[in-house]
């Protein structure tokens, strides 16, 4: 009995061991999956948790706090600024806090310690520095104190002085060193300002302003002009007067010359008298060009007037006395006599049916403005610059213009006659013909191919002087003809060789009810080319020849129906 009753209690054991060992080992798995019982990351127990448990519960207590504002307080800033560490690069690693806590081990220090120890480990935190940078960089804008240069200012002539202050911008790195020392267990930080100091102290402001801005606004300047003395007073100049940076530490003044000037003009009346140029005029009947002197003039020696008033606000001795000059005319009488305007060099006329009275008027408004019209060697002229545009103001009444290949009225109707006589003028004086444009359908007393219409800004008649000599014009109207002539010196003997005319096409016969109706005669539509000959003054030797040719529409056959219709 004794034997057996020794096995039962071995077997007893040996179950015992078993149930033991079995359980030991049950609870080293379940140690291996749970961390211990007392953890706390960063503040948050996750105690027991399994270890994707415990990344859940610590990544929840992150963005809690990765949301929670930082307050950044600015020196020499009053109002603090609110960072969202989220937005503000940083970020929490919630797998690091866990690692090693958890895994198999039958090593019974580790179990009981697992089971019964206390780990307390910080959030593992993380930067993006280039967000931060960007984010701390936009804050800046927001809490630089700009740098207050001092200044010495006038108003009202008297002097104010201004005194710098300091300004301070954000330190980006100690600003960002103190964000990530703060987070994540600090709610506030203190950032990093860098000071900027003025270019310009204290002393040297306060010296600018008693040293020239006590002198200069210290009385009026005193401007003489003949028996005339006018005072300026600081009042009035001081607007023209400032003082900026000398590029050494100091002020240095600074004047508004052409304000200056102009003060002084409009203080002073100072006698001059100006310059008239040399012009010709013509002997009674339209006879030759009669010289007309130049005559000097005086005028203001302005160039000087802005320097000497600055002079005398910067100086004790505050006078400054305006001086004439003698001025020479533009245009002078030993200019015009060697301008060669000695012969008749082209004659010509254009005559034209003096029945329309206003018609007639407006080529005398035109002739009169033209005439005694100089144009210098390498000269252009214009006719659209020289009458402008044709109003009733200027004197025109409504002729006869062609539009559409029609006639119709409008103001200043008429001056393609005048337009004519200038081509031809500049054609026979051997000109360079820069832009004419000839009548949409012949009109028979032009010549043909030679003729040049003219309207208001768009078509223009227009030749360059390219002679040695100056062309004087003399243009005027009478015995029903526009008459035009040029003064020079003889340069090209001109003539024009015209072709037959081509490509001929009858005009139509249009009957027009309407009451704004203008008849029209038919002149049929063709073309022509007319030849400018150059030739030396006495010789027969052709030197150049220039062609132009015209395409003229024909001119249809208008019978007005309407009783109302011009007739």
């Amino acid at each position: 009995m004794a034997r057996d009753e020794h096995r039962s209690i071995m077997l007893r054991l040996l179950f015992a061991v078993v149930v033991l060992g079995g359980g030991y080992v049950g609870l080293c798995l379940w140690s291996a999956g749970h961390l211990p019982s007392t953890v706390i990351v960063g503040g948050e127990s996750v105690g027991g948790m399994s270890p994707d448990q415990a990344i859940e519960a610590i990544e929840e207590h992150a963005a809690s706090v990765l949301e929670k504002p930082i307050v950044l307080t600015v020196p020499g800033v009053e109002r603090s600024i609110e960072v969202i560490p989220a937005k503000a690069g940083f970020s929490v690693d919630a797998t690091r806090p866990v690692a090693g806590l958890v895994g198999f081990t039958l090593d019974p220090r580790t179990v009981w310690a697992r089971l019964t120890g206390y780990v307390n480990r910080p959030l593992v935190t993380g930067v993006d520095d280039d967000v931060l940078t960007g984010y701390l960089t936009r804050v800046a804008r927001d809490v630089a104190v700009p740098v207050r240069e001092g200044s010495v200012t006038f108003p009202d002539g008297k002097v104010t002085v201004g005194l710098p202050r300091p300004g301070q911008s954000l330190d980006l790195a100690g600003t960002t060193l103190a964000l990530r020392t703060a987070f994540p267990d600090k709610r506030a930080a203190t950032a990093v300002v860098s000071e900027i100091a003025p270019t310009i102290s204290e002393g040297a402001v306060r010296t600018a302003a008693e040293t020239f801005g006590a002198r200069a606004m210290s009385g009026p300047v005193v401007i003489v002009s003949g028996k005339t003395r006018t005072k300026l007073s600081p009042r009035e100049f001081a607007p023209a007067v400032s003082m900026v940076p000398d590029g050494d530490g100091g002020l240095e003044p600074k004047f508004d010359k052409p304000a200056l000037a102009t003060l002084v003009a409009s203080r002073i009346a100072v006698k001059t008298k100006p310059a008239r140029p040399a012009r010709w005029t013509f002997a009674p009947g339209h006879g030759r060009p009669v010289l007309v002197p130049s005559v000097d003039g005086t005028a203001v020696d302005a160039e000087p007037i802005p320097g000497q008033v600055a002079a005398a606000i910067s100086s004790t001795k505050r006078t400054v006395t305006i001086k004439t000059v003698p001025t020479r005319a533009a245009f002078t009488t030993k200019d015009a006599t060697k301008a060669g305007v000695r012969e008749l060099v082209v004659d010509f006329t254009s005559p034209f049916p003096p029945e329309d009275t206003t018609r007639t008027h407006n080529l005398v408004v035109a002739t009169r403005t033209i005439n005694s019209t100089y144009v210098p060697p390498g000269g252009t002229f214009s006719l659209n610059a020289i009458l402008g545009e044709r109003t009733k103001a200027k004197g025109y009444g409504d002729g006869t213009v062609i539009i559409n290949g029609r006639l119709t009225r409008g103001t200043g109707g008429g001056i393609s006659q005048v337009s004519t006589t200038i081509y031809n003028m500049a054609y026979f004086a051997g000109a360079d013909i820069l832009d004419f444009t000839p009548h949409a359908f012949f009109i028979p007393r032009y010549p043909e191919g030679r003729e040049a219409t003219v309207y208001w800004p768009t078509v223009d008649n227009r030749w360059k002087n390219d002679t040695p000599h100056g062309m004087l014009l003399q243009t005027w109207v009478a015995g029903g003809n526009v008459h035009g002539r040029v003064w020079s010196t003889k340069t090209w003997d001109i003539r024009s060789v015209k072709g037959a005319r081509r490509n001929v096409k009858p005009a139509k016969t249009i009957r027009d009810s309407s009451a704004k109706c203008y008849p029209q005669q038919p002149q049929p539509g063709f073309d022509v080319t007319v030849t400018r000959q150059f030739y030396r003054p006495g010789s027969s030797t052709l030197v150049k020849s220039e062609p132009y040719t015209t395409h003229y529409i024909p001119e249809d056959r208008i019978i007005c129906t309407n009783p109302g219709a011009k007739p």
